[in-house]
């Protein structure tokens, strides 16, 4: 690492840590020569079919039998081969598989309605697709036939279990030879978040998915023998991009829950006795609020990682506290791979809860104003990411041309700080930021401030128009306890501790945030509720001919 102290301005070693040099199902084949009887997975937690374990072995030899399959099917490397499914047991089958067979893995949520699903079939030019039987009671079947008439690239619909048994029954799968696949070359496509609107496909590759992978998974302390509890969905980077690749190539074994209960998570990390977690806060949250939690015997874990979302102090402490165990948060994007940033075990409270830690191996952080200079250290700018894992691009889309581009930087669409030691500190989206009355706001300062007080469970900051001042201040709260929470009583302690510009106007309380599946908060869906239930109206900031007031007054 280079670091001049008084830029925010990461460079990273090159010397640091190699990229890996494999492609994925590459890399899959040496670990089962080296490591043949470790178990790669156990699907423990499905809800159907308990403790389907897999060495190592025995997920390359199934794997490279499917790969063979879908070439006997008729697909070619580079075909699109869409995977619409919760964390089924096929799931991580279908991921070596299709890399094996060098084409590309699209993965979608199963939560997709008609609509959702036609886009992301369409945007990708997808040739099949492997579904599960039903989500939430709903046939995920007759989505697709209602959409498949109008995608004449789709020519596969394939259910999970009884279609591969039957492609695997094809004959002489032995003739299919699979293919070289350079580790530069497309391994997986994934829809950003949409936490601001219609979604994009990124498209990431082997090497990207793999290194970033390995480097968070050592960063984070896991190595050989682990066994590892994720919450992660598999149709997320997080899962099959960081969590599946990741524990593989340190030598550990991966634990996808099919959905997260926290008393069947809490079963299976007693019962399998799992040396790590990986989830999201509001995870851990409901494992310690559990009945059984303090029955439990969880001798066995080592680490806990949060990610997601910021992990307020006091949560960090309980957790730490309960858990007994050091708590690791991290940051990162579907446009990196994954994580890009992380804390450590030996890292203080305080730096884990205020900052997201420092760049992992090989990552080069720049946070730039808005003409795209580097800025000193403590100034807020967008943080953009130059790594291993960047994206080759998103599909139909092309990326912003400038200098920044030009040097291989990706913009992140965050705002954050860079300490002099290289601690990020993450306290926005550019799109978040609140103006007004020519004010610039962090929604992330007013929040970190909000989950302080004892009656806030999660805080959520949103912009909401106003004719004087442009936009207001609105915080909406989710509540420890309903019958404890006076919105009178959080002002006053607002008025207290921030600037007077910075106090909520509006404090609503809420049960549940719009959410991605990954955790983050859909706030442009959360800012369309709030306006609704204030009575606002979102494109009438200004009457015609009014000037805004841009002194700051008292809210």
């Amino acid at each position: 690492m280079a670091k001049n102290t008084s830029e925010s301005l990461w460079l990273a070693n090159p010397d640091e840590a190699a990229p890996v040099d494999l492609a994925i199902g590459d890399l899959l084949g040496e670990i089962a020569i080296e490591h043949p009887q470790r178990e790669a997975v156990v699907y423990a937690c499905h809800s159907e079919v308990e403790n389907i374990r897999l060495s190592y072995a025995q997920l390359d030899a199934q794997a490279t039998a499917f790969a063979r399959a879908l070439l006997a099917a008729g697909y070619t490397p580079g075909d699109h081969i869409a995977i619409w499914a919760p964390n089924n047991p096929e799931w991580t089958l279908l991921e070596y598989a299709i890399a094996k067979a060098g084409m590309v893995i699209v993965a979608l949520n199963p939560l997709y309605k008609e609509a959702e699903l036609a886009f992301a079939l369409h945007t990708a030019k997808v040739r099949a697709i492997f579904h599960a039987d039903r989500v939430a009671d709903i046939s995920l079947r007759s989505i697709i036939d209602g959409v498949a008439v109008k995608l004449p690239e789709l020519r596969g619909i394939y259910a999970l279990a009884p279609d591969i048994a039957r492609l695997k029954a094809q004959p002489h799968l032995d003739r299919y030879e699979l293919p070289s696949v350079h580790p530069d070359s497309p391994f997986m496509i994934q829809y950003t978040s949409g936490t601001t609107g219609q979604p994009k496909a990124a498209v990431l590759t082997h090497r990207g998915i793999a290194t970033t992978a390995r480097n968070s998974y050592q960063t984070w302390g896991f190595g050989l023998g682990d066994k590892v509890c994720h919450g992660f969905p598999l149709y997320h980077v997080g899962g099959s991009g960081n969590s599946t690749p990741g524990a593989a190539l340190v030598g550990a074994t991966t634990l996808p829950l099919y959905i997260f209960k926290a008393g069947r998570t809490l079963d299976i990390l007693e019962s399998e006795r799992c040396t790590g977690f990986i989830g999201v806060p509001s995870m851990l949250t409901a494992m310690m609020e559990d009945p059984s939690f303090q029955q439990r015997d969880l001798s066995s874990l080592k680490h806990i990682v949060a990610g997601g979302m910021s992990v307020p102090a006091r949560l960090i402490s309980e957790c730490e506290v309960a858990f007994g165990v050091d708590i690791i948060n991290g940051y990162g994007q579907t446009e990196t791979s994954g994580v890009s940033c992380s804390t450590v075990a030996s890292d203080s409270a305080a730096i884990k809860s205020r900052t997201c830690g420092r760049p992992l191996p090989g990552v080069s952080f720049n946070i730039v104003d808005g003409e795209g200079d580097t800025l000193p250290c403590n100034q807020a700018g967008e943080l953009c990411y130059r790594g291993p894992g960047h994206m080759l691009g998103y599909l139909n889309h092309q990326g912003p041309q400038d200098k920044l581009a030009d040097a291989g930087w990706l913009r992140s669409g965050d705002l954050a700080t860079m300490d002099t030691n290289g601690y990020i500190r993450i306290v926005g989206r550019a799109s978040e930021m609140i103006i007004r009355g020519g004010e610039n706001l962090s929604p992330a300062e007013i929040e970190a401030f909000l989950t302080q007080h004892e009656d806030v469970a999660e805080a959520a900051v949103i912009g909401v128009p106003d004719l004087k001042y442009g936009e207001e201040v609105c915080a909406v709260i989710i509540p420890r306890n309903r019958d404890h929470v006076d919105s009178g009583v959080l002002r006053s302690w607002c008025v207290k501790g921030l600037s007077r510009w910075k106090v909520p106007k509006y404090i609503q309380f809420v049960d549940a945030y719009p959410k991605t599946p990954s955790g983050k908060i859909q706030k442009f869906l959360l800012r369309d509720s709030m306006i609704a239930a204030l009575g606002l109206h979102p494109h009438d900031d200004l009457q015609a001919g009014e000037q805004m007031d841009t002194t700051n007054s008292t809210a």
